[in-house]
């Protein structure tokens, strides 16, 4: 039996590979993978910086 969904309670789709199992539900997009979000976000380059940077390696 799978579980509930502990954001909207709908029964969660179970996946697994290699002998881990991961849940999702369909209803609100939950997934059950454990995340550390607490780092500094990356900035993007821009296109002009990589493209500047790629002429100077040049």
């Amino acid at each position: 039996m799978e579980p509930d969904c502990p954001r909207c309670g709908e029964a969660l789709t179970t996946f697994a590979l290699a002998g881990v199992e991961a849940f999702t539900c369909e209803a609100c997009g939950y997934v059950g993978v454990e995340a550390d979000h607490s780092g500094e976000p990356n900035a993007a380059e821009s296109w002009e910086d990589a493209l500047r940077r790629f002429h100077e390696d040049s």
